[in-house]
């Protein structure tokens, strides 16, 4: 299952938070690189590959997984509410004047409407962990089957799914191993699961904060993908389109609106 990252800064400054980043990467040994120009840039064993977002209602996103050691110094400019999702874990973590901070902290950005309670007794929910089923990759499947997957089971659909998967690789003649990687590279591909315990424990925690609806999009692949496309019809309007490129531009219209902050380093930075 593909992991979900996102750094919340309080900040309607954009650039701010941009050059902000960039610094701090810098301090940390990494060195700036483009990867959606015309000639491919250098290849890093390491990277840290990220997407700043314009504000939205007196916050800016930062979409994809960041070196945690940028926390300190970003947290000197504003706090930064860092929360994620991995499979059947996730957490938010809080830094402010360069410490870990208590969520509780944010008390001040509460959403109208919500008190310093509904803020308190969402935190201390734990972060749910329970066992779920693998998901079922329906975003890979044609429309046609997609509509008649409407109504379905879909707890029973997705257990079926992994032991018709694994029965078929053994089926084959592959071994336990090769069925279990199977499995494993089909979830891979797959949406977080903001339906596991850790993602419902999320959504309750952020909704009693200020940040706007929406916040679990796009995700940092979509914008990647929707990234690339106009960047190279910028760069080229006579382009063509390739196939899935215009479903990415269509996934998030604004995307030129983000700025990526990409950077690399040779070995562990």
């Amino acid at each position: 299952m593909t992991a979900w990252h996102s750094l919340f800064i309080p900040s309607t400054d954009q650039p701010a938070v941009v050059q902000a980043l960039q610094d701090a990467l810098v301090e940390l040994g990494y060195r700036p690189f483009n990867p959606f120009g015309l000639v491919p840039g250098k290849a890093y064993p390491r990277a840290v590959r990220l997407f700043v977002s314009p504000p939205r209602a007196g916050w800016v996103r930062v979409i994809g997984q960041p070196d945690e050691r940028l926390l300190p110094r970003l947290s000197q400019l504003a706090p930064c509410l860092l929360v994620w999702l991995d499979g059947a874990e996730g957490d938010v973590q809080l830094y402010t004047d360069g410490q870990p901070a208590d969520p509780e902290a944010l008390v001040e950005f509460l959403r109208p409407g919500r008190t310093e309670d509904d803020l308190k007794n969402a935190l201390g929910r734990p972060t749910v962990s329970a066992a779920t089923t693998e998901p079922l990759p329906l975003d890979a499947l044609p429309d046609d089957v997609k509509a008649l997957a409407r109504g379905v089971d879909m707890k029973h659909a997705r257990r079926l799914f992994a032991r018709l998967s694994g029965t078929t690789a053994r089926r084959s003649g592959a071994s336990e191993d090769v069925a279990r990687q199977a499995q494993a590279l089909i979830a891979a591909g797959s949406p977080p699961d903001w339906q596991s315990g850790s993602g419902r424990w999320l959504i309750e925690v952020l909704a009693c904060l200020s940040i706007p609806d929406g916040w679990q999009r796009p995700d940092f692949t979509t914008l990647r993908d929707a990234y690339q496309v106009r960047a190279r019809l910028q760069q080229r309007p006579n382009a063509s389109l390739y196939p899935g490129d215009a479903e990415a531009l269509e996934a998030v219209p604004d995307a030129l609106d983000y700025t990526p902050v990409y950077a690399g380093a040779e070995a562990q930075a």
